[in-house]
């Protein structure tokens, strides 16, 4: 794409100023080719800019797309609308946590160790921005804003069975239900313990804290060692 050059009154052709050839640079980012996915990734990323200083609800469509640069049109045409936005961004988040505690399960001695498992999910919890979106879709009316990022990909089945095959070479349905169960009630905690933090420590007369943090940690990581010893007869955590 060229620049547009001016003519000026004596005649003579006028090269464009900085300001303008960045102007004219930017312009040829926004209109490059790129595929869908490599696309909708760069929005995510805008959104993500975006909602790490703004709530969801103090935001919408055009600022995502004044930060990627681009018209609020193509951003519904990837997403549909700004809860499917928030739903990717979302995902996104949940699919990258989901990987890091597959990794850390297959290293040696991992399930040894559940503290290191949880210690996972409650540092992305610590995460204003993954709040920040848990809450809106929660808080949204429609329910597939709600569970459409978590029934996408079944991440609390492919990390359950992966938890049961870790410690049963051959794990019954039995012991597979009995670990989504014992992980899904863990899960449930750390979030809940996450969105309502300030209001269960108060309700105890106690100030929020890194050190209360560890020790509701410590405590769930305790509960999950001792119901699987018990249901399950694995020395997990010994």
């Amino acid at each position: 794409m060229g620049y547009h050059r001016e003519m000026p009154r004596n005649g003579r052709l006028r090269r464009p100023g900085p300001l303008r050839r960045a102007v004219a640079a930017r312009r040829d980012v926004r209109r490059r080719r790129r595929a869908p996915e490599e696309a909708k990734a760069e929005l995510i990323d805008a959104a993500d800019r975006v909602f790490a200083g703004s709530q969801p609800d103090h935001v919408g469509l055009k600022d995502v797309a004044r930060e990627a640069g681009v018209s609020h049109a193509l951003i519904t045409h990837y997403f549909g609308t700004y809860a499917g936005l928030i739903e990717a961004t979302l995902e996104r988040r949940i699919r990258a946590l989901r990987e890091r505690i597959l990794e850390r399960i297959a290293a040696p001695g991992a399930l040894e160790r559940p503290t290191e498992l949880l210690g996972l999910l409650f540092e992305a919890l610590e995460d204003p921005v993954h709040l920040r979106l848990m809450r809106w879709l929660l808080a949204s009316e429609r329910p597939s804003a709600a569970y459409a990022f978590g029934l996408q990909h079944h991440g609390l089945q492919v990390i359950s069975r992966r938890i049961a095959t870790a410690l049963f070479e051959a794990p019954t349905l039995e012991v597979v239900e009995k670990v989504e169960l014992t992980l899904t009630t863990a899960v449930a905690s750390a979030y809940g313990y996450a969105l309502a933090k300030y209001a269960l420590v108060g309700a105890l007369g106690r100030e929020a804290s890194g050190t209360l943090d560890a020790e509701i940690k410590e405590t769930l990581a305790g509960m999950v060692q001792a119901y699987l010893r018990q249901e399950l007869g694995v020395p997990i955590g010994t």
